[in-house]
């Protein structure tokens, strides 16, 4: 497997919120007439980082005094909400799988630390290894539930790399609920964010913080509505310049950082030191490096606080924190990015999801295939993707090679519902789209699909990393039957 090799690295970060759609596939030999599909099935979705955490390099810097938590209005009502999307560019080095020479920094007791040369932005870091965390991001009383990572949403067309902290009402407006370090460690870049990524509108500010617990070993918080006016005047000094005397801001567990309202918070965990194993080429995501070094943070938590988050965690099979890598080579099932389209950087900047294309289980509902394209062509969402359930995924994306020849998914629209809600009726009247507080297992159910949503996927693998795909919007299985002059090429 490749892995990045380069130090400095341009990348984009969006969060955002709605809901996505379905597919029924059917079929066709290369020469051969359609074959209706009739059985769905259920993916291998591959266990997530569970190994044992290795022991950390203690942060040294004096302890802040507890912050003092400021007042907030209390919740009374539980919308279901979808979260905002956010912009972001950053800088950042990208881990590598080979051994470099060390250089000699020095932490805020003064004791000498050797840091790796590819760590060196990530500024006021020491040592290298995991840490456990002993702190919940929010307060379990302010939050309902947590979306894991895998999610599909406006211009994330490929599988979210951060999780979702959805608070418990929305309706207050922002600032009104905390959010804590998790560990101790360096914040060693804040990234304040005036537009949103979708749409290119000017929002209220928010902010993107990235926590060093180590050099190797990250935290990241995203769309906070304000920080800990502490934090936020230590930023301003130098606005994270490292010639005005930037050196990252000390942290403590449990410290206030900001706080979050009106939206979700976004939450993710990264090892610098692990690869995902998933993706066919990792190095087609320079654009957001963190990515490929995205991990499970639930076995990171002490047990208490892990068996807290779990039962308010979305996702009720393993792994439970979701999964973002699901390339399979020489199969269907993964990302895909459109011929000449610059992979993951896209080609251009504001939108570079254009050219994206992804084929993965759901997030929650692991046994539901998703569709996901950065161009849809009737895309109601200011970004212009769209995302939608195949109503039947036969062959399986997972199975599905050259050898199958054409194949036709029906896409369409869907709804998350309990379990035990398997009647039409009930899936229709009893459930809401999106999801609110559903704590049980759910499922993804197809809804008739009107011609504004939903439609029909043509797809077909020309070589092994080679894929043809033309969509249909409106369209049902036997209004398709063979390509147009319209088709596109994808790869990995």
């Amino acid at each position: 497997m490749k892995v990045v090799t380069s130090l400095f690295l341009l990348a984009m970060l969006g969060a955002c919120g709605g809901d996505a759609k379905p597919v029924t596939p059917t079929v066709l030999a290369a020469s051969s007439p359609v074959i209706q599909a009739t059985a769905a099935p259920t993916p291998d979705v591959a266990a997530t980082v569970t190994a044992a955490v290795a022991t950390a390099m203690a942060m040294n810097p004096p302890a802040p005094p507890a912050p003092t938590a400021l007042p907030r209005p209390t919740a009374t009502s539980v919308p279901t909400p979808e979260p905002e999307p956010p912009p972001l560019v950053i800088q950042m080095p990208q881990a590598t799988a080979t051994p470099v020479p060390a250089n000699v920094s020095t932490d805020s007791a003064g004791s000498k630390e050797k840091v790796p040369d590819k760590y060196q932005l990530f500024f006021g870091c020491s040592g290298t290894g995991t840490v456990m965390f002993d702190q919940s991001p929010m307060d379990y009383d302010d939050f309902i539930s947590i979306r894991p990572y895998g999610h599909l949403s406006g211009a994330h067309v490929t599988p979210i790399d951060h999780m979702y902290f959805n608070p418990m009402d929305r309706s207050l407006g922002r600032d009104v609920y905390e959010v804590r370090a998790i560990a101790d460690g360096v914040i060693w870049r804040m990234s304040p964010r005036d537009r949103s990524v979708d749409s290119g509108k000017a929002k209220l500010r928010e902010w993107r913080i990235d926590i060093a617990h180590t050099c190797s070993f990250h935290s990241y918080f995203d769309l906070l509505t304000s920080l800990s006016p502490d934090i936020l005047t230590e930023w301003e000094k130098t606005e994270g310049e490292k010639n005005l005397g930037w050196n990252g801001i000390p942290i403590k567990s449990g410290q206030l950082i900001g706080r979050i309202g009106g939206q979700t918070l976004d939450f993710g965990v990264y090892d610098y030191e692990i690869v995902l194993e998933g993706f066919v080429f990792p190095e087609h995501y320079s654009r957001e490096p963190w990515k490929i070094h995205t991990v499970d943070p639930f076995p990171y938590f002490n047990d208490e606080v892990r068996s807290r988050l779990l039962q308010k965690n979305l996702r009720k099979v393993e792994p439970y924190a979701g999964k973002i890598d699901y390339d399979i080579d020489g199969k269907l099932s993964g990302n895909w990015f459109e011929i000449d389209t610059n992979w993951f950087a896209g080609k251009d900047l504001q939108k570079y999801w254009d050219g994206h294309l992804s084929i993965v289980p759901n997030h929650i509902d692991p046994t539901a295939w998703m569709f996901s394209i950065g161009n849809w062509p009737t895309a109601t969402t200011s970004s212009g993707a769209d995302h939608f359930k195949i109503v039947n995924a036969e062959p399986s994306p997972s199975d599905m090679g050259v050898d199958n020849g054409l194949v036709k998914y029906e896409l369409s629209n869907y709804k998350y519902c309990p379990e035990q809600q398997l009647t039409e009726r009930e899936v229709v009247i009893g459930c809401k789209k999106g999801i609110g507080t559903i704590g049980t297992d759910v499922k993804l159910f197809a809804l008739d699909a009107p011609s504004k949503e939903g439609g029909v996927a043509l797809v077909q693998l020309i070589e092994p990393r080679l894929l043809k795909v033309e969509v249909f919007p409106g369209k049902k299985l036997s209004d398709v039957d063979s390509f147009t002059e319209d088709a596109k090429l994808y790869e990995r």
